[in-house]
């Protein structure tokens, strides 16, 4: 059952580099197995954002989004150099990277986006990392994504001359947008994307605490994660853990079925 009228999906990275079409070795062993199913999870994102659009909602999709290190960029007459992917890089390989379409959505969730564009008659609106990020944007209300360079898509990574890391500040254009959602009354925030332990989590505890009384529901099978046994290995709580966390925070734990249900009545 929904608690608001006010609905908004949110697909955390539900890109290629993150499974098994991913341009890192070792992302590629992100795909749900063997706990999981990468296709299902990725098409039941498809599934919710395109009943959550037909229920009246808003579409937010965020993507992980990163310069090669060493990229040289123009700012304002001078030349600065971004270094800021080379810890995550160390760690999981280089990408996200948009030259080569790593970064792109899973094909059935960019369908999904190109059909709801059509029935929206505007593009997309996208939200960049940096000012200086050269991308196309529509003027969509309804449809969005938002681009993103840490784990937790309320937050943003600055950029300075060739340090590797850069300040972390709150991810303002983000918030914005999830502040106009709740100004219009109680949302409920339907969450799903890659990966539970990581990025999902993340972004999942932050949205809990920035927006105090919001509705979230997460349908477990539209999050994809990683192996239970490498999660142990890298210290990290396993996918059953991150989905009993939320629900002590106060989160829905559901299956994309009952929630396709609540939005698409018979």
């Amino acid at each position: 059952m929904l608690k608001s009228a006010r609905l908004v999906y949110l697909g955390i990275d539900v890109q290629k580099a993150f499974g098994r079409e991913a341009k890192s070795a070792n992302l590629a062993t992100l795909a749900s197995q063997p706990e999981g199913d990468e296709s299902i999870e990725v098409l039941n994102n498809a599934r919710l954002a395109s009943a959550v659009y037909q229920a009246g909602g808003t579409v937010i999709v965020t993507k992980d989004w990163h310069n090669p290190v060493g990229t040289r960029i123009a700012i304002e007459g001078r030349t600065v150099v971004d270094n800021r992917a080379a810890d995550e890089f160390a760690i999981y390989g280089e990408h996200a990277t948009p030259a080569d379409g790593d970064s792109n959505l899973n094909a059935p969730l960019e369908t999904a986006l190109q059909q709801l564009e059509a029935k929206d008659g505007r593009r997309r609106t996208v939200i960049p990392v940096d000012r200086y990020e050269k991308v196309e944007s529509g003027d969509s209300q309804r449809i969005f994504e938002v681009h993103k360079n840490v784990y937790d898509i309320t937050q943003v990574e600055e950029l300075r001359d060739g340090v590797e890391k850069g300040p972390l500040v709150p991810n303002q254009a983000f918030w914005n947008l999830m502040k106009r959602e709740s100004s219009q009354g109680p949302v409920t925030l339907i969450l799903g994307g890659k990966i539970a332990e990581v990025c999902v989590r993340a972004g999942a505890f932050s949205l809990l605490d920035g927006l105090p009384g919001v509705d979230m529901v997460i349908p477990e099978d539209a999050v994809s994660s990683l192996p239970s046994d490498l999660a142990r290995q890298l210290h990290l709580p396993t996918k059953p853990e991150v989905m009993s966390q939320l629900r002590e925070r106060g989160a829905r734990v559901v299956k994309t079925e009952e929630v396709l249900g609540w939005l698409l009545p018979a």
